[in-house]
């Protein structure tokens, strides 16, 4: 009896904690494995008082030139209302961009910082105060600048009144070297600089030229004293002062707000969730960065899952879950950032099981924000998906008649549609979970984003290639 007795707590001292370690294994994310992210690294860029002063004459000559041939009109009290300098291209993320830096208060320097907000976003050196926005591309800023997915467009409708293009741009410190800019010259009077833009991607319209709001100026790039991606954006009233176009308390510079819609100081969004084949290799810059993006993954496999923020806050909390086909949730962990960035990312992978197969999705809740990433578990699917764009002038007018191709990168198989008259083109029938390319030609356009590579898993909206 006292045998049998010690046989079953035996059994019981062995059974009993698997149990309870299968039990915990199957609700925790032990299974999950967080092994990468962090903060995005900051962007900055300097000035010399040279460089500075030689803009500061060319701009005021060249305003001279163009009222006395015309081509300027005289100073209205109105003053113009600004929107956003940058927009993504022929890529499907939410987001592009952060704000690293901005213009800064306190004319001491080094090391006395002060900006609109009453903090110390910003920065100076010996000699020069940071006079700017610095507007980064985030996420993968050199593989958005080479190919060609991050456009600089006019805050407001003005006058060209400068440029310059041409000029190194694969900068990665602050040092000598001039950027490749434009500035524009408002109704009212004010001037924006656009700096550090990506060689010969400016506008190829010249001094003396009239654009639109919205219109494109270039893409990003890093080019002069720059130590990656971004657009340095500079403003001036009509009196040639230093504005900040956000309002807050520790503006001294000016007292209402430039934009038509000012956004938060902190802006907190998820930028990017993406699906890969392992995580994205960030290198050192100059170094294109390598997203290893993949929509498909054979059961059995492992899925790397990839969030890119904007603003992230300390002790923010992300619900990540992966969802079955049927909406049910698979598996759930959550996040807690450990800082304030200006950008950051998180990646985890995950062994993913044997069924069911259809699509599935990686969907991410935050501050009640919810962002979802669709993939497909099982071989490309049979499934057919559409796919519509427009093709646009650099002002975003439509282009009718516009020759647009989708071909299979795999197979090389093709088919050509045209654009109708307001630029918009449609492909039905689309097999899912291929991968294509979608090009657009025309004989009187050159298209700076004209080839689009992209996987859909599901309807595809936004496919837009715009005129340069």
């Amino acid at each position: 009896m006292r045998s049998s007795v010690r046989t079953l707590l035996c059994l019981l001292f062995i059974l009993v904690p698997l149990f309870v370690f299968a039990q915990r294994s199957d609700r925790e994310p032990r299974q999950i494995r967080s092994s990468g992210g962090g903060a995005a690294p900051d962007i900055s860029d300097s000035m010399t008082d040279e460089q500075r002063a030689e803009i500061q004459r060319g701009i005021a000559e060249n305003i001279a030139k163009l009222k006395a041939e015309g081509k300027l009109a005289p100073e209205s009290p109105q003053a113009v209302g600004l929107n956003w300098p940058v927009r993504k291209v022929n890529f499907n993320d939410r987001f592009i961009e952060g704000i690293s830096n901005y213009v800064d208060q306190n004319p001491a320097n080094p090391g006395a910082t002060l900006e609109w907000n009453c903090g110390t976003r910003t920065y100076d050196v010996a000699g020069y105060n940071h006079g700017g926005i610095d507007i980064f591309t985030w996420p993968f800023g050199w593989l958005r600048m080479d190919t060609f997915q991050a456009e600089v467009v006019a805050t407001a409708a003005g006058t060209i009144i400068q440029k310059a293009d041409g000029n190194f741009d694969r900068n990665c410190a602050m040092g000598g070297g001039n950027p490749n800019m434009i500035f524009v010259r408002h109704a009212d009077g004010s001037v924006a600089w656009y700096l550090h833009m990506k060689a010969n991607s400016l506008t190829s319209k010249g001094v003396g030229a009239t654009v639109a709001q919205g219109e494109f100026l270039g893409v990003v790039g890093s080019s002069g004293s720059s130590t990656g991606p971004h657009l340095h954006f500079e403003l001036y009233n009509a009196s040639n002062q230093l504005q900040e176009p956000y309002q807050g308390a520790c503006n001294s510079l000016n007292a209402s707000s430039w934009w038509n819609v000012q956004e938060p100081y902190r802006n907190t969004r998820i930028n990017a969730l993406m699906t890969g084949s392992a995580a994205p290799v960030m290198p050192a810059c100059p170094t294109q960065e390598v997203p290893n993006a993949q929509s498909t993954f054979a059961p059995g496999s492992t899925i790397f899952m990839t969030a890119f923020y904007r603003d992230q806050l300390i002790s923010q909390q992300t619900v990540w879950e992966l969802v079955r086909p049927d909406g049910s949730v698979h598996l759930t962990w959550n996040h807690t950032s450990p800082d304030t960035y200006s950008a950051s990312w998180w990646w985890y992978s995950r062994v993913l099981p044997a069924t069911p197969l259809g699509t599935w999705r990686v969907r991410l809740t935050s501050l009640g924000q919810t962002v979802e990433r669709p993939f497909i578990l099982g071989t490309p699917s049979s499934a057919l998906v559409t796919l519509t764009g427009r093709v646009t002038s650099s002002s975003g007018r439509g282009i009718g008649r516009v020759a647009v191709t989708l071909t299979n990168s795999t197979t090389g198989a093709n088919v050509s549609t045209m654009t109708q008259k307001n630029g918009q083109y449609t492909f039905s029938n689309v097999a899912a979970g291929a991968n294509y390319t979608v090009t657009a030609t025309h004989r009187r356009f050159i298209f700076g984003n004209a080839v689009r590579s992209i996987t859909p898993v599901e309807n595809t909206t936004g496919l837009d290639i715009n005129a340069q």
